[in-house]
């Protein structure tokens, strides 16, 4: 997808004996936004924007070992000989040159250079293009996407994903984080950022006032005629987009809530900082037990680390499994910071996302189950969500609900538009997958940021799941044959029933959430959950849930399925 980036200028930091400003350049052609703030807190701030940077310069996918340098030993090493033979003759060019040496510099040597400059130049820009089109992913690792940043009525925040696209940062900064009046344009938008800027970040300090701000000249004026104009337009990765509509559809899943104190992070992290693993397994695994403290064992050495935080209180005792531990050292900068740390944990194998609470700042760190399981790839969120129907003008009520209050929990939503709470999920894990709203696991409602417009967010995010679709057929050709639908404690529902010639079961809340299920199926044996639920599973949930709905369009299509 082709995405155009306007900068009037670059990001930059100004800085002076008692004042610094932080100066982002916004991208001109997204909506109007700006922001100017003194921040209450410089030096937080400063160790926060860096763990995000971390996050956006992260890359631990597995690299092939790089054998160049020893293919080029052996090839100097066949060279050895030739080289020698050719002594003599380099011996009389040397002496050539030496004689050249004392003529005149030509007179168009400039002209010569300038000529040689544009060769280089030229031959730079076709690389980068040939690279663009043939090896999208390297080059997006070469040139990482530009962070998002919003403002909204009570914080600003900053997002970005990680080279690998296996993290997802967010910072957080309340509008009581800054001292004073603030002038501020409500909405989302991209900022220039580079390696430079964040070099500059690092000399910032708490006798400096220190004030954020996020430009809003370039609106102003016609900016085209500038000598610091630039426009871009760079291949978006689809994988991008959908990684942000993953993230809003993870952040809203049922969780396990942990709370852990500062010291028991730090153990974690000084301990993993220390030792390196040579064989697996590799998780940390929550023991979590009813009215005590979670228990953290750090895999294959055994070691068990108590937090001093919060006791669980869950609904029943349970051990989850979360990889992708090596990537909290992105975390360490906070520590001082810190004054707790809060987890939600999906389940074994799946997502977790840590939140570093300090004052008036928030760093959220969403990981997915491991690396090479991507938010755009791995693990099937949008299928572990209960809300795989939602009809257009539902999502175009929520959407401009949201895009005028903001901020809005599912039930105030749902309340607004006067349908019930099942039918407004259906529609806000849509608009979420489409990049224009975002579930902030902090306030625990839905904030209206959009990433791109609607028509070219559909571009990418088109694809349907083979699995939901076969579960569509399986269920739209009667091929279900329901054996128990029992309620049970909590809301929830126990389903059991033969679908073709597999056997599945399930437990499912009153949004059609699975939390646990087992099916016989080959899909079931080799993933479970974390990929998603089954085409087995999908067809039994639309049994309970939704399929009244699902029947009609399919008839209103001429028995076609939906998309």
């Amino acid at each position: 997808m082709e995405y155009s980036l306007r900068y009037l200028g670059r990001s930059h930091v100004e800085q002076g004996p008692y004042r610094s400003t932080l100066s982002f350049a916004p991208n001109l052609s997204r909506e109007r936004v700006w922001f100017d703030g003194e921040l209450r807190d410089p030096l937080r701030f400063r160790e926060a924007i860096s763990a995000l940077h971390e996050v956006v310069v992260g890359d631990q996918r597995f690299q092939r070992r790089d054998k160049s340098a020893y293919e080029a030993w052996k090839a100097q090493k066949v060279k050895e000989e030739g080289e020698l033979r050719a002594s003599l003759l380099d011996r009389a060019r040397v002496q050539a040159a030496q004689e050249l040496a004392k003529e005149p510099i030509p007179a168009d040597l400039e002209k010569q250079f300038r000529a040689q400059h544009r060769k280089y130049w030229n031959a730079r820009v076709r690389w980068a293009n040939e690279l663009s089109r043939n090896d999208p992913a390297m080059f997006r690792a070469l040139v990482p996407c530009d962070p998002v940043i919003s403002v909204a009525d009570d914080v600003v925040f900053f997002e970005a994903f990680s080279k690998d696209e296996s993290s997802y940062g967010c910072l957080y900064v309340d509008r009581d984080g800054f001292v004073g009046g603030q002038d501020a344009g409500l909405g989302t938008t991209n900022v220039d950022y580079s390696m430079a800027l964040y070099e500059r970040f690092q000399a910032l300090r708490t006798y400096r006032t220190t004030r954020l701000h996020l430009d809003p000249r370039g609106f102003d004026v016609k900016v085209e005629g500038q000598l610091d104009y630039r426009e871009e337009k760079i291949d978006l990765p689809p994988s991008w987009l959908r990684g942000f509509g993953q993230i809003s559809a993870t952040s809203g899943l049922a969780s396990h809530t942990v709370e852990l104190d500062t010291a028991t992070l730090y153990s974690l992290l000084v301990f993993l900082k220390r030792h390196r693993e040579k064989t697996g397994p590799r998780a940390i695994v929550f023991e979590l037990r009813r009215g005590q403290p979670p228990t953290l064992v750090v895999q294959p050495w055994g070691l068990r680390l108590v937090s001093r935080g919060r006791n669980y209180e869950g609904e029943r005792d349970e051990d989850v499994k979360v990889w992708g531990r090596r990537r909290l050292s992105v975390l360490a900068r906070l520590l001082p910071m810190i004054e707790r740390v809060e987890v939600q944990l999906l389940g074994s194998g799946l997502p977790s996302l840590w939140i570093a609470k300090m004052g008036e700042m928030r760093f959220l760190l969403a990981l997915s189950g491991w690396t090479t399981n991507d938010w755009t790839h791995g693990s099937g969120l949008d299928l572990l969500s209960g809300a795989i129907l939602s009809d257009e003008p539902t999502r175009q009520a929520a959407w401009t609900f949201l895009r005028g209050a903001r901020l809005a929990d599912r039930a105030t939503i749902a309340s607004e538009l006067g349908k019930k709470e099942t039918e407004v999920a259906g529609a806000l894990h849509h608009l979420g997958r489409e990049g224009q709203l975002l579930y902030d696991p902090i306030t625990r409602g839905y904030r209206f940021r959009q990433v791109v417009d609607i028509p070219e967010a559909r571009k990418v995010m088109t694809e349907e799941s083979p699995e939901l679709a076969k579960g569509k057929e399986l269920f739209l050709g009667a091929r279900v044959a329901l054996a128990k639908s029992d309620a049970i404690t909590g809301g929830k529902r126990y389903l059991a029933a033969k679908i073709a010639s597999e056997t599945c079961e399930a437990i499912v809340d009153a949004d059609g959430l699975m939390t646990r299920a087992k099916c016989s199926c080959h899909h079931f044996y080799k993933n479970g959950l974390r990929a998603g639920p089954c085409r087995h599973l999908l067809a039994l949930r639309l049994t309970a849930f939704g399929g009244d709905e699902l029947r009609l369009q399919s008839a209103s299509l001429g028995g076609g399925f939906i998309h």
